[in-house]
């Protein structure tokens, strides 16, 4: 078994494993091969029914970085992200999930970059690959990188503004790199038994940052395949978990400082995300055709019992229709 010298922890890698079989030892494989040795590699057992557990205890027996949790029952990819925090003891943490990859140099590069910059949060860039003809024209699943150049190192406020400038929001937790300290000391966690898990979180952390930074550099390599949680057909738990997250960002906001362009900001982020929620439901609904947010077609969403929680929220956002 191969083990690692007394150096500090520099990194830990959070992986969640569930029903991952056919990927799980290709995503092993690329973040063990990282040129960055001093790192340990947390995998949490969210008991899935294949073969991708027996996959990671074998590893396990070649690789001393390995370390194994398993949770009693299936509870999601927050809770066992969650789960991973608890027990991470590196000094810098990284959510990868279980059917996707890292480039070889990507924790070297992002490590070494946090320690020159003393940066709490780095987002970066992507590659993709496809597991099936026509994923990629299945819409904006993903971007590879950002839409602009931020060259300069901010605080999360001022990060989030200029995105919301051009829409150049990034939320998937694969593209964050985090000082541990800065999580634990702001208590921020995943909220746990809701879809689009990682948007509150990101917000959260963009909220809090003091340093962060933002580069296009594709770090992360993306797997499309089919019944993924990125390529699934949306329904109403996409609506419910959108409503959580306006929740959450409303808790967050009543603690920021009353500063009128941030909160103009975040306003247009609510709306953004909620109008993305409510699209992809129609769409589901009526085919897979999409529709305006308030045009006359809405009907079809107020007609349905299933979304009348949420009609209200469409007429209060009006005032962004057609942006």
């Amino acid at each position: 078994m191969q083990k690692e010298s007394g150096d500090r922890m520099k990194v830990s890698v959070i992986i969640p494993v569930y029903n991952v079989e056919p990927y799980i030892k290709e995503c092993l494989d690329s973040v063990l091969g990282q040129t960055l040795r001093e790192i340990e590699v947390i995998c949490i057992n969210d008991r899935g029914k294949d073969g991708s557990w027996d996959i990671v205890k074998k590893a396990a027996q070649k690789d001393g970085r390995l370390r194994l949790f398993e949770q009693e029952e299936n509870r999601g990819l927050a809770a066992a992200r969650n789960k991973g925090l608890d027990l991470a003891q590196g000094k810098y943490i990284y959510f990868l999930d279980s059917d996707d990859k890292l480039r070889e140099d990507a924790l070297k590069s992002l490590y070494e970059r946090g320690e020159k910059e003393d940066l709490e949060v780095q987002v970066f860039g992507a590659s993709f690959i496809y597991e099936k003809e026509g994923l990629e024209q299945r819409g904006p699943l993903d971007r590879a990188g950002f839409k602009r150049e931020y060259p300069e190192i901010s605080d999360g406020p001022e990060m989030f503004i200029k995105w919301m400038e051009v829409w150049d929001w990034l939320a998937s937790q694969p593209r964050y790199f985090y000082r541990r300290c800065f999580l634990e000391e702001n208590h921020i966690r995943f909220q746990e038994g809701m879809l689009h898990e990682d948007e509150p979180f990101a917000f959260e952390v963009l909220m809090k940052a003091r340093r962060m930074e933002a580069t296009s550099q594709p770090f992360f390599i993306r797997r499309f395949r089919p019944g993924s949680i990125m390529t699934a057909t949306p329904g109403m738990a996409n609506l419910e978990g959108v409503i959580r997250i306006l929740e959450c960002v409303r808790r967050v906001q009543r603690n920021l400082s009353d500063r009128t362009d941030l909160n103009q900001a975040i306003r247009f982020y609510m709306y953004k995300i909620f109008k993305d929620g409510v699209r992809k439901y129609k769409a589901s609904k009526n085919g897979g055709q999409e529709m305006s947010l308030l045009k006359k077609q809405s009907e079809l969403l107020r007609s349905d019992s299933e979304a009348e929680m949420i009609y209200d929220l469409m007429e209060a956002f009006a005032m962004w229709e057609g942006s």
